[in-house]
C-alpha cells in the first residue's frame, strides 16, 4: 500500500508586480504560503522580475477552487493565467524546503532573514527574522518592500514615537518601525491568526516590549483610540479600505505626523490621494515598484 504524502504543494510563477495579489487570494485557501525569487535579481538590492508562489496544503487541494482563485488573481493583476504544478511533500520536509528557497532580503537598511540564515546578518543593518508562516508579509511583495523603504526614510528624518500598523499580517512593518526607532508600535489585523503570527515574530526579534498586537477591524478598537494620536500610521492593505479609512486615519494622526499607505496599483493612486486630501493630509511622495505604489502623506506642522 502506498503511503499518503504528509503535504501537497501547488506552485506557479508570476511577475513580481502581481505577487501581492496572488499571495492575498491564495493564502486564504492554504495551510501556508511562501514566495521566492526565480533566478537572480538583476540588481542584488532589488527584487527579481519573476517569483515562484508555493502554496501548501495538508490535504488534497480542491483544484477547481484553486484554479478559480488563480484566474481571479490573474484578472485582478491583468496578466495571463499562470500554469499550476501539483507536488507532494513527505512529512516535515516542507519547512526545510521553504527555508532553502527563502533567501535573505535587503530593503534599504533592513535585512530580512530566516533562522537558517542568521549567520548572514550584516553589521549596521536593521535585522528582522521572519519565518515562513500563515500570515501575509515577508517583505518580498512590492507593496511591503515599498513600505520598508518609506519607514527607513522616515526613521532617518525624525524621531518616531507612537506608530500604528493597520493590517499588520506577519508584523514585518511593525517590527521595521520598532527597529527604525519607534518608541511604541500597535499592530492590528482583522485576522486573529495574523495577530498571533505577528506577536510571535515580535517575540523572536526581541521587540515584544515595544510592539503590541490586537485583533481589530479597521480603527474600531479601544486600544487604538487609547494609544492615539500617532506619529506615524502604516497601512499596507487594499485601495478600497484605504479610502474608507482616510478620515479616521486623519483623526488618529498627531500634528506633523506621517501616513504610509500601500497595497494599491498605479491606476488606484488618484482615488486614494483624493480621499486623503479630503481628510486634510498633504501628499508627500511615492515609491513606485513594478506598478505598485507606496504613498506618503503628512498632517500639519508640529505644534
Amino acid at each position: 500500500m502506498t503511503k499518503s504524502p504528509a503535504a501537497w504543494t501547488v506552485e506557479l510563477v508570476v511577475p513580481h508586480a502581481a505577487l501581492a495579489v496572488f499571495e492575498d487570494r491564495l493564502g486564504e485557501l492554504s495551510l501556508a504560503l511562501s514566495s521566492f525569487e526565480k533566478g537572480a535579481a538583476r540588481d542584488p538590492l532589488q527584487p527579481a522580475v519573476e517569483w515562484v508562489v508555493q502554496v501548501l496544503f495538508d490535504a488534497t487541494p480542491d483544484m477547481a477552487a484553486l484554479r478559480r482563485a488563480v484566474v481571479e488573481a490573474a484578472g485582478a493583476a491583468d496578466i495571463a493565467t499562470p500554469a499550476l504544478t501539483l507536488g507532494e511533500l513527505p512529512a516535515t520536509d516542507w519547512v526545510s524546503h521553504t527555508n532553502t528557497l527563502l533567501r535573505p532580503l535587503r530593503a534599504g537598511r533592513f535585512f530580512l532573514y530566516g533562522q537558517h540564515d542568521a549567520d548572514k546578518r550584516p553589521p549596521g543593518r536593521y535585522a528582522i527574522r521572519m519565518e515562513a508562516g500563515q500570515a501575509f508579509g515577508t517583505g518580498r511583495a512590492p507593496s511591503t518592500y515599498g513600505c520598508l523603504l518609506a519607514i527607513e526614510r522616515l526613521g532617518k528624518a525624525r524621531r518616531l514615537g507612537r506608530v500604528l500598523d493597520l493590517g499588520t499580517g506577519s508584523g514585518v512593518l511593525a517590527l521595521a518601525a520598532a527597529q527604525a526607532g519607534a518608541r511604541a508600535v500597535l499592530a492590528t489585523d482583522i485576522d486573529p491568526v495574523a495577530v498571533r503570527v505577528a506577536r510571535r515574530n515580535a517575540e523572536i526579534n526581541g521587540l515584544r516590549a515595544r510592539v503590541k498586537t490586537e485583533t481589530a477591524t479597521g480603527l474600531h478598537h479601544k486600544a487604538i483610540a487609547m494609544a492615539a494620536p500617532y506619529d506615524a500610521i502604516v497601512a499596507n492593505i487594499l485601495s478600497g479600505p484605504l479610502k474608507r479609512l482616510a478620515q479616521g486615519i486623519g483623526r488618529h494622526l498627531a500634528p506633523g505626523g506621517t501616513v504610509i499607505l500601500s497595497g494599491l496599483l498605479d491606476y488606484e493612486e488618484r482615488g486614494v490621494r483624493a480621499a486623503y486630501a479630503s481628510a486634510g493630509l498633504a501628499f508627500a511622495g511615492r515609491i513606485a515598484i513594478e506598478g505598485w505604489h507606496t504613498l506618503v502623506f503628512r498632517s500639519g506642522p508640529l505644534r
